[in-house]
C-alpha cells in the first residue's frame, strides 16, 4: 500500500508519496490549489496533476498484490468553511480519487495530526493565512481562519500588509528609517516612496502578492529594524491569542489542566525561526509549552487516513 499526502495551502500544493512504513518516497510541489485564488477548476487541475504524478510514481514501486495501489489524504485550506464551498471541494476530490481510499480535511487538522502525532494539544498554521486547532479527548475547537480580508492575523498576508504600513511610517519619519524602508523600495522596484500607493492599488487584493512581502519583515528584523521586530512581536501575540481562546474553550472547560498543553506550529512564517518562535513562546499562557512539529505537514492527512482505513 502506498500513501499520497496532499497539503494544499495558499502559496503551494505539496504532494508527498510514502510507502507503507511511512517512509518518504518522493515529493512534488505545485502552485496553490486554493479555490479563492484559482477557482474550483484551477483547484481540480492542480490536484489532478499531482495525483496523476503520485499514481505514476506508485506504479514504479513494489506494491503488495491485491492491495489498493494508493490511499490519498487531502488537506486543503478552506475546507469546512461554508457548506457550499465544502460541497464543491468534496465533489472535486471524489472525481479525482475515485474508488481509492481517500480523506479530505482542512489543512489545520492535518497540521495537528502531523505536528503532534495525533496526540491531544494545539496546532497553529501560519502561512499565507492563519488558523489554530485544538484537540482534546476526541473533541476539537478551531480559532482564526477568517481569511485575508477579515483576519488571518500573524500570517504571511498580514505580515505583508504590516510591512507596507511600516514603510509608510518610516517614509514619513513617524518611525525611524531602517532596513525595512530600504527593502520595500528594492523589492517593489520603486524610486519614489509614493509609488507604493500605485503598487497597493494594483496588488493589495492579491493575497499571494502581499504575502510574498512577508520575508521583508524577517530580513529587516534580522538587520535590527525596530519596526520589523515589533511586527513579529505582534504576530506572535496574535497567534498566542488563538491558542489562549482554545485553551479557555476546550482545555479549561472542566477546570484547569494539571499537565502542560503542547502547542506546535506549521507554515512559512515560522521560517523566521527564533525571531518569531521566541516571542511566541513568551506570549503563550501558563500551562502551554511550544514544541517543534513531529512531522512535515504533508504526512498529516496520511496519518488520519491510515487511522480511518486500518484493516484494509
Amino acid at each position: 500500500m502506498m500513501w499520497l499526502g496532499v497539503d494544499g495551502g495558499g502559496t503551494k500544493t505539496a504532494f508527498s508519496l510514502y510507502d507503507d512504513d511511512i517512509t518518504l518516497v518522493d515529493r512534488l510541489v505545485l502552485g496553490t490549489c486554493h479555490y479563492a485564488q484559482v477557482g474550483f477548476d484551477g483547484m481540480e487541475r492542480v490536484l489532478s496533476e499531482g495525483v496523476c504524478w503520485g499514481l505514476d510514481r506508485a506504479a514504479h514501486t513494489c506494491i503488495e498484490p491485491g492491495a489498493p495501489s494508493m490511499g490519498i489524504g487531502f488537506a486543503l485550506c478552506g475546507y469546512g468553511e461554508g457548506a457550499d464551498v465544502s460541497r464543491r471541494m468534496d465533489e472535486v476530490v471524489e472525481r479525482i480519487a475515485g474508488a481509492r481510499p481517500h480523506l479530505l480535511v482542512n489543512d489545520v487538522e492535518a497540521a495537528w495530526a502531523a505536528g503532534l502525532d495525533c496526540a491531544d494539544g494545539i496546532a497553529i498554521i501560519s502561512g499565507t493565512g492563519s488558523i489554530a486547532l485544538g484537540v482534546r479527548q476526541g473533541e476539537s475547537m478551531r480559532c482564526g481562519g477568517w481569511d485575508y480580508e477579515l483576519g488571518d492575523e500573524g500570517s504571511g498576508g498580514w505580515l505583508g500588509k504590516e510591512a507596507l504600513r511600516a514603510f509608510t511610517r518610516q517614509a514619513d519619519g513617524r518611525d525611524a528609517r531602517g532596513a525595512l524602508y530600504t527593502l520595500v523600495r528594492e523589492r517593489l522596484g520603486i524610486d519614489d516612496d509614493f509609488d507604493v500607493i500605485r503598487w497597493a492599488q494594483r496588488h493589495y487584493a492579491e493575497r499571494s502578492s502581499v504575502s510574498a512581502l512577508a520575508p521583508i519583515v524577517t530580513d529587516a528584523a534580522r538587520a535590527g529594524d525596530i519596526s520589523a521586530l515589533a511586527i513579529l512581536e505582534r504576530a506572535a501575540q496574535e497567534e498566542a491569542d488563538m491558542v489562549d481562546a482554545i485553551v479557555r474553550g476546550l482545555f479549561h472547560r472542566s477546570g484547569p489542566q494539571s499537565a502542560s498543553i503542547p502547542v506546535t506550529y506549521v507554515g512559512g512564517t515560522f521560517a523566521a525561526g527564533d525571531l518569531l518562535l521566541e516571542p511566541l513562546a513568551r506570549a503563550l499562557g501558563p500551562g502551554c509549552r511550544l514544541v517543534a512539529p513531529a512531522h512535515e505537514p504533508d504526512l498529516g492527512p496520511v496519518l488520519l487516513l491510515k487511522n480511518k482505513t486500518r484493516g484494509i
